[in-house]
């Protein structure tokens, strides 16, 4: 069961992505793709997708795709309509993160325009200035749901690009606990709806952290907060040395201060005497009480020593996590000064879903959808009867059956090429008829009467049970 992300941390802490959610992990290549060899194909180095980027093949991409519907769909149902932003972005719109870094990110000039681009590294500025621009004039709340690439440059030992799909939304115009409750229950929701049953909403106070970590020495303040990361109290002590007591000894507490919602009570008892941190904490509690009186209390663990974000939120923060990658598969939180930025204050909050992350995560608990057939069937002419195979496609494809037409070869040249596309079904055109083979050459093929017989046996509503082998009791006479 996972209970924090003191569970999840691996020796090396990824950096944070420039709006404090978190930067992926992932090797350089993942789920076993390699690099190819000298040997394999010459030329590789240009040949292979820029490091840190992949490509994404069949069936992982369809995969991919009916993950990101299914939770744009739940975000819909919740109220959120879908918009789309550009790939890249002028550099001066993502600097008013306040959090970015040329270094954190791959810049260009534009030839047309001499000004400085970058592509996106986050997409909630984006959001950020369509809401103060096009959107200005609507009445809040604005709840608007994206999906889409980022490209974050990883630094340090990797240096590394970091290509991430991911499936977020933006609620701005709902302040405090009813803003960032809202959230966090579509995320639950997103997140059941698509077979994750287990899994943590780890609840986060960044602004206590960083009213705290800046009373530290500007010299240590990233070693501490690094040592806070790590829950190391050796490295926090020796990083806090030159630091006020008080400050020190809280600090030093932070990083016990993590478990269930009876964590809150504990960090009141420690925060005595702290007026001001009392109150940042008083947010979080208004929170963990407005979700567990909307039933969702089973789901949140809190910890109170977390820094991802550090730049970033100004109010709780949350992370999603689960068995399986290792890291969050998804974080959000609250960010009110970020639409100020653009000349339009107004409250907002948001969270990302890593769709690699989530797949991850859904395989690791056996919930993974099973690969659905992207093509129902191919299709072959014997005899170069190519037109009349032709023909049949065109009715199938009436019938939002999904055909792949082979033109005139051998059969066994169809079952080796739906073999290799995953295409379970292959259809014959010989001077017997039409012939409904299993790719895999399993059983007998099935002699259809006509196209409608055919159409009717690959119907999009009986397509799971049939998309196996042709059924036998079909067969009016074997090949």
């Amino acid at each position: 069961m996972i209970t924090s992300t003191r569970a999840l941390r691996q020796s090396e802490r990824p950096r944070q992505g420039p709006d404090g959610r978190d930067e992926q992990s992932r090797d350089e290549l993942t789920d076993g793709e390699q690099s190819p060899t000298e040997e394999d194909m010459p030329a590789a180095s240009w040949l292979t997708p820029p490091v840190g980027t992949r490509d994404v093949l069949p069936p992982e991409a369809t995969e991919r795709r009916a993950l990101s519907r299914a939770l744009l769909s739940v975000y819909a149902e919740h109220g959120y309509a879908l918009v789309t932003t550009p790939p890249f972005e002028r550099i001066d719109v993502l600097e008013r993160l306040g959090t970015l870094r040329a270094s954190e990110v791959l810049q260009f000039v534009d030839a047309d325009t001499g000004e400085v681009a970058v592509f996106r590294p986050d997409i909630t500025p984006q959001i950020a200035r369509l809401v103060a621009t096009r959107l200005r004039d609507r009445p809040p709340p604005y709840r608007l749901a994206y999906e889409g690439h980022v490209l974050r440059r990883r630094l340090g030992r990797a240096r590394r690009q970091r290509q991430i799909a991911q499936c977020g939304l933006e609620c701005i115009g709902l302040p405090g606990a009813q803003g960032e409750a809202e959230i966090i229950e579509v995320a639950i929701a997103a997140l059941t709806r698509v077979g994750l049953a287990q899994f943590r909403v780890e609840l986060a106070l960044v602004p206590l952290v960083r009213t705290l970590l800046e009373q530290v020495p500007t010299a240590q303040r990233s070693e501490a907060a690094e040592a806070l990361a790590r829950k190391d109290g050796r490295a926090l002590a020796r990083a806090t040395k030159a630091t006020d007591a008080r400050t020190r000894d809280v600090l030093a507490a932070l990083i016990d201060l993590h478990g269930d919602l009876a964590v809150l009570a504990a960090a009141r008892r420690v925060l005595k005497g702290h007026p001001d941190l009392l109150g940042e904490l008083s947010r979080l509690e208004a929170l963990a009480k407005t979700l567990v009186a909307r039933d969702l209390g089973e789901r949140l663990v809190v910890d109170l020593g977390e820094v991802r974000g550090f730049g970033y939120y100004t109010g709780p923060s949350f992370a999603l996590l689960a068995e399986g990658p290792g890291e969050p598969i998804g974080s959000g939180g609250r960010y009110d000064d970020l639409l100020g930025r653009f000349g339009h204050p107004a409250p907002g909050a948001g969270f990302a879903l890593d769709l690699d992350h989530l797949a991850w995560a859904l395989r690791a608990a056996g919930a993974a959808p099973a690969p659905a057939p992207e093509i129902d069937c191919a299709i072959l002419a014997a005899n170069k009867r190519t037109a009349d195979a032709r023909a049949v496609a065109s009715e199938l494809r009436s019938k939002s059956i999904r055909v792949a037409d082979l033109g005139s070869r051998k059969l066994d040249e169809g079952r080796a090429w739906c073999q290799a596309w995953s295409v379970p079904l292959l259809v014959e055109l010989t001077a017997r008829g039409i012939v409904l083979h299993a790719s895999d050459g399993a059983g007998a093929g099935a002699v259809m009467h006509d196209a409608a017989e055919l159409a009717q046996h690959l119907a999009p509503s009986r397509r799971t049970k049939n998309t196996e082998r042709p059924k036998s009791g079909r067969t009016k006479r074997s090949r």
